[in-house]
């Protein structure tokens, strides 16, 4: 399993990369006009060649492929998955995942999901480590790995990657929400989309309750901010009236000392800080100081509101 090896040491592959058990009782629609997975791989791959092992997952099968991890997948709005080898004469063999996580968004949420580092050039951006590169593109995520790790290049699947590239929908236009993260002090690579409550306590533990109402229809970018490790966390929600009763149920769970007012001091001596902009929640956790937090809320309120938006 190709997701497996991007995110753990060699020696842990055969477990699951991002365990994560999230709600998987719906999810946002996909676009329409998703062609056959399969008639997107080619028969040849920079000089590879398909073999005939293609095997197919939908969105009840892919435990069949990934176990409990593949509720990360199934928060989004993904359809399904192929996993296909290309073998090459003395080369290693090539394992490529290609996925329809159904929008843009989506694909870009799941290539967010983890990644550390991203580099431009293939796809809407791509992540190379070692013996596996993964990138997204239009409705796509793609992951390729090198089945041996003795064998092969890695330049090997920059070629390859590239050439995929060239089979899929050019158009990757990243969240309209990831674009209206304040740029200052915003630290690279750290920003995230998603959607559920479940992988927001993955990447910072708020509460075991849903407190900000996050939903299958709620559009949630995570990101970390200096000095420290400052989160911000901006949401969209389907009405004005959402977000304002999302953001009551917060300031009442999680800062109720706050009482008319937008900050609180946490229990680790930080600060957090609350707001609204029309259908927007925007949360500021981990700040080292009360003014911090309300500068960064602030500015998170002025990219929403801007007329550019």
């Amino acid at each position: 399993m190709i997701w497996q090896t991007r995110w753990l040491a060699p020696s842990t592959r055969l477990a699951p990369a991002i365990v994560l058990f999230l709600c998987a009782c719906g999810h946002q629609q996909s676009e329409p006009g998703s062609p056959d997975l399969m008639s997107i791989l080619p028969s040849q791959l920079a000089g590879w060649t398909l073999e005939d092992s293609t095997v197919t997952y939908d969105r009840e099968t892919i435990f069949d492929y990934i176990n409990g991890a593949g509720e990360v997948y199934r928060s989004y709005a993904f359809s399904e998955v192929v996993v296909a080898r290309y073998s090459a004469a003395e080369r290693s063999d090539v394992l490529v995942e290609l996925f329809d996580m159904g929008t843009q968004d989506d694909a870009y949420g799941v290539f967010s999901y983890a990644r550390e580092a991203e580099d431009e050039g293939i796809g809407g951006g791509y992540e190379h480590k070692g013996d596996v590169l993964c990138f997204w593109q239009n409705r796509y995520y793609a992951c390729l790995a090198l089945d041996d790790l003795n064998s092969g290049s890695d330049s090997s699947l920059v070629e390859m990657a590239t050439e995929l590239s060239e089979h899929l929908p050019a158009e990757s236009e990243r969240p309209h929400l990831v674009g209206m993260l304040p740029t200052e002090r915003l630290l690279p690579h750290s920003a995230r989309f998603f959607h559920l409550h479940q992988a927001l306590n993955y990447h910072y533990y708020l509460a075991r309750e849903n407190l900000l109402n996050l939903g299958t229809e709620t559009d949630v970018v995570f990101a970390r901010y200096q000095p420290g490790a400052v989160i911000l966390v901006m949401i969209r929600y389907d009405s004005e009236r959402s977000a304002s009763a999302a953001l009551a149920s917060f300031r009442a769970g999680y800062m109720p000392e706050a009482g008319d007012g937008r900050t609180q001091m946490t229990e680790n001596g930080k600060f957090v800080a609350s707001d609204q902009a029309g259908q927007h929640v925007i949360v500021v956790l981990d700040a080292e100081s009360e003014n911090s937090a309300v500068s960064l809320a602030r500015a998170a309120v002025e990219r929403v509101t801007s007329p550019i938006n």
